[in-house]
């Protein structure tokens, strides 16, 4: 209910403006709602998705052009603005995928981004028969109060549909690839794809708030593509607040409001305060101000919460084929052979812990289980299939589950929303046992802030709420003291006797392996060279030898 008088009040106070404002106020705030739907679509790309895009005007100026070009060579209006959108996605698909496959993925989405504008803007200049050149071309005003209803109303709509994409099932998978995309790829999203889909809509968003501002201006020129619009944008979003409705607009329309009373002879001190604002913004208030507000009006609560969705189960074949086999998996990093033909089998109901000493390949073999690095050869096979070009997302939706050596969640969801998160794509709606109860109904807390046994504990209960059938562990105890980590073993037996899944796990701490494995495999320079039952493993000559240090 608070939510909707939110909303409903600049609403109605939006509505009746022109019964109340000069013809160039008007105006001003046309513009500035032009400007804050520019705003809002970076939002998508930056603050929904956390990808920087520093050229963002590439699209808004393909927008603004398919209006003027429309107009100055009599061309369809709606096949022009139709050719906009497909070229601003392609574009935007095409920058997307190249960015997502880099490993620092903002490094080339800045440039690219960049890149783009400045060669639309290069474009625009060039091609003067067509494009006016440097001049620009003029666009025809229908009138103030129908420009501002219009772009009104078009703002409203587009917002509309980006809150329920963002309130959606997509929306929640967006909130977990933007901020860990190592445990997203664990519940089963498929981070890149989640990513590239918003950065596409955040593009197409951009393209329409440029036709908006096309007859708000009245000249469409070159540097509409430029880096000074695609800067001013980012201010406008910093400021206002990522993740935010209100936000970006308010930020947009108060900022253009003051450049254009100000006038061309403040023009430099507007700057200068501008980016003094932007600098205080990024230092005192590093989530603008609707963050500001929405941090205090939750007073320490988790200012990030998922939407809620319904369950929708996956479809998982039951087998009875082993949980997992590997047979002559190698890896080589350049020169150094870290796995050399190595042959495992995990079957259902039992945990295989890999012992070795460091530099032996066990966790480099999880990885390569787990998806995250590829063999150079052998095979992989998860429950009968081979699995070994499967990428992570796919290979959990078959029914691997993951935790880390440090716990990895959600830190900015609370527990409750983290667990909510794992559940969404489960092949069933698992009831957790008792032990995890207060985290699953824990809304109030900040994950991040939990203690390290606490995480850890959130952690297992994410895996556990996907319903895997196999889970891999890095050194599950690091960290832990003695009585967390006894815990931590009787809940992992537990595990497995519940669920009958089955686990692989690395382990150094021969107690822990000692309570927790039915099998013991040991790895020394890339290869199995031991696997039995524990006091076999010890006694092997060949471990004591390798492992122990004795002959």
């Amino acid at each position: 209910m608070r939510g909707a008088v939110f909303f409903a009040v600049p609403a109605v106070l939006l509505a009746a403006a022109p019964f109340g404002l000069s013809a160039f106020t008007l105006a001003v705030l046309t513009l500035g709602l032009t400007y804050g739907l520019f705003a809002y679509g970076l939002d998508l790309a930056w603050g929904r998705a956390g990808m920087l895009s520093i050229g963002h005007a590439a699209f808004f100026g393909l927008g603004a052009y398919a209006v003027a070009l429309a107009e100055k060579h009599q061309w369809p209006l709606a096949v022009a603005l139709l050719s906009a959108l497909v070229a601003g996605a392609m574009i935007a698909l095409v920058i997307a995928r190249i960015g997502l496959a880099s490993a620092v993925p903002d490094a080339p989405l800045i440039l690219l981004t960049l890149g783009v504008g400045l060669l639309l803007q290069k474009a625009a200049t060039s091609f003067t028969p067509v494009t006016g050149g440097p001049n620009g071309l003029t666009v025809s005003d229908p009138g103030v109060v129908t420009t501002y209803y219009r772009t009104l109303v078009v703002a409203a709509v587009v917002v509309g549909l980006g809150s329920w994409l963002v309130r959606s099932r997509f929306g929640a998978q967006l909130i977990a690839a933007a901020r860990n995309p190592e445990r997203a790829e664990q519940t089963g999203i498929d981070t890149v794809r989640v990513r590239t889909i918003a950065f596409v809509v955040s593009a197409t968003v951009s393209t329409i708030a440029g036709t908006l501002y096309a007859p708000v201006a009245g000249l469409v020129s070159p540097p509409v593509f430029g880096l000074a619009l695609s800067t001013s944008v980012l201010v406008w979003l910093a400021v206002g607040g990522r993740e935010s409705v209100l936000g970006p607009f308010l930020a947009a329309v108060v900022l253009t409001a003051g450049q254009q009373l100000i006038g061309s002879s403040w023009q430099s001190w507007y700057l200068l305060g501008l980016a003094a604002v932007f600098i205080l913004v990024v230092q005192v208030l590093p989530g603008g101000v609707a963050g500001a507000v929405r941090g205090w009006l939750r007073r320490g609560r988790a200012a990030v919460t998922l939407p809620r969705v319904r369950h929708r189960p996956r479809v998982v074949s039951a087998t009875d084929e082993p949980a997992l086999v590997l047979q002559g998996i190698s890896k080589s990093f350049g020169p150094v052979r870290v796995l050399d033909g190595v042959d495992l089998t995990v079957t259902p109901g039992r945990c295989v812990c890999l012992i070795g000493p460091n530099g032996a390949g066990k966790s480099t073999l999880l990885a390569v289980v787990a998806g995250q690095l590829a063999a150079d050869a052998g095979t992989l096979r998860l429950f009968g299939r081979d699995a070994a070009a499967l990428p992570v997302h796919a290979r959990v939706r078959l029914g691997l589950g993951r935790m880390f050596q440090i716990p990895s969640v959600i830190a900015e969801l609370s527990p409750a929303d983290n667990i909510r998160l794992a559940r969404l794509g489960a092949p069933a709606e698992i009831e957790l046992p008792e032990a995890y109860q207060d985290l699953a109904a824990d809304d109030n807390t900040v994950a991040g802030s939990l203690a390290l046994a606490d995480r850890r504990r959130l952690e297992l209960a994410m895996v556990l709420s996907g319903a895997p059938r196999l889970v891999l562990l890095d050194e599950p105890a690091a960290g832990l003291g003695p009585d967390d980590a006894r815990r931590l073993v009787s809940a992992l037996r537990d595990v497995i006797a519940n669920t009958g899944c089955a686990m692989l796990v690395v382990e150094h701490d021969m107690d822990i392996v000692r309570g927790l494995a039915d099998d013991v495999a040991a790895l020394h320079h890339g290869r199995v060279i031991a696997h039995g039952s524990m006091d076999e493993v010890v006694a092997d000559a060949a471990v004591r030898q390798a492992y122990l240090g004795a002959s």
